[in-house]
């Protein structure tokens, strides 16, 4: 390999949650190097921070595409990426999130010469511990986002590091208008169609009975600015604030929120909060039989037991959520310790800087 050219990395993104980690492993490559050349399949983030994009492939993630479109259109970018490794023969693949996805792309660099990492650990400690024989195979080395993932994956033989999240970052503060109230209510309902649609009119039921107990709450809901337009067809009379989330959680007193990395950014700012995933019954039976850890709920499987209120996955269930959250509000001690503790626990990724560590570590593959 001629060392004198400058180096090219592929970073595959198929989701916007790829599409956040694509583009902070690319600020952190062109902080150490500008020449290296980082082409990529995602979305603007990524293209912001200086990818070249061979295909933008989040956008129809987040609107939530059927499943048979999905499988289609996956395929599709698939074969087209695995065109474009065997004529560009990258330095390093990074698979980015999305391991169904990225899975067949891992197959293909693989198959010509190419090193692959994963950016965020397959949760294969959750639901398919089996597939790591797999990801050795294909696989070189693995970036985890999650404190305890290393020790799961090197006693497998699967190498792994520890480089922190970017949702733990601290952010500065703008300034947003926000109602007067109290409680101080956050509704966090995803950023998917399908999620909003079911967890929202769930929370904005919640809302309703914690209203009964409190008739002075008010509150808001928080998303991306481009899932407005999604949550204003559920959002009944209630705000929602855009592009603001740190603001929207340093002003709340509890935040309802779905599962996932949004769970990460309320405990980054200490906000109490109740976690739920609202789903039907099929995927309420599947996940019995194939989810194997006690919690669901990040901030709770990084500390391995249960910290914050979780009902994940759970049907619809306003009742029981509003009577943990009518309970929890009416006892500041709770509210008190609840934010000593996600502060505690969020202690560990203080002294992590993934974009340059994932930076680091991809370019010691190159």
């Amino acid at each position: 390999m001629d060392n004198s050219k400058p180096k090219t990395i592929l970073l595959t993104a198929f989701e916007p949650s790829g599409d956040a980690l694509g583009a902070m492993a690319t600020a952190g490559l062109k902080a150490i190097d500008p020449t290296i050349r980082v082409v990529g399949l995602g979305g603007t983030l990524m293209k912001s921070a200086g990818v070249e994009l061979l295909a933008h492939t989040t956008k129809e993630a987040a609107m939530g595409v059927g499943a048979i479109s999905e499988i289609k259109r996956i395929k599709r970018l698939v074969d087209f990426i695995g065109a474009w490794i065997k004529e560009n023969k990258p330095d390093v693949v990074v698979a980015v999130d999305s391991p169904a996805a990225n899975w067949p792309v891992c197959k293909v660099a693989r198959k010509h010469g190419c090193k692959v990492i994963h950016l965020a650990a397959p949760q294969l400690w959750a639901w398919a511990p089996w597939r790591i024989k797999k990801m050795k195979r294909l696989s070189d080395h693995v970036m985890c986002l999650l404190p305890f993932e290393p020790e799961w994956f090197e006693s497998r033989g699967m190498p792994a590091t520890f480089i922190g999240h970017p949702a733990m970052k601290k952010n500065e503060i703008e300034e947003v208008q926000l109602p007067t109230g109290k409680p101080k209510i956050i509704l966090l309902p995803g950023s998917r169609k399908s999620e909003i649609q079911k967890n929202l009119p769930m929370q904005q039921e919640i809302l309703r009975r914690i209203k009964m107990e409190f008739p002075e709450t008010t509150a808001v809901i928080a998303c991306r600015g481009e899932d407005v337009e999604r949550v204003q067809a559920c959002s009944s009379d209630v705000q929602i604030i855009s592009d603001a989330l740190p603001a929207v959680l340093e002003w709340g007193d509890l935040a309802l929120c779905v599962s996932g990395t949004v769970s990460l950014h309320v405990m980054n700012h200490e906000t109490p909060m109740i976690g739920m995933y609202k789903v039907n019954a099929l995927s309420m039976l599947c996940s019995k039989i194939v989810l194997n850890t006690p919690h669901r709920l990040l901030p709770n499987l990084i500390v391995g037991k249960r910290i914050v209120p979780e009902f994940i996955p759970c049907k619809y269930t306003p009742r029981a959520i509003a009577d943990v959250a009518i309970e929890l509000l009416a006892d500041e001690e709770a509210m008190k310790a609840m934010r000593n503790r996600l502060k505690q626990e969020a202690s560990v990724y203080t002294e992590h800087n993934p974009s340059k560590e994932a930076a680091e570590l991809i370019l010691s593959f190159a």
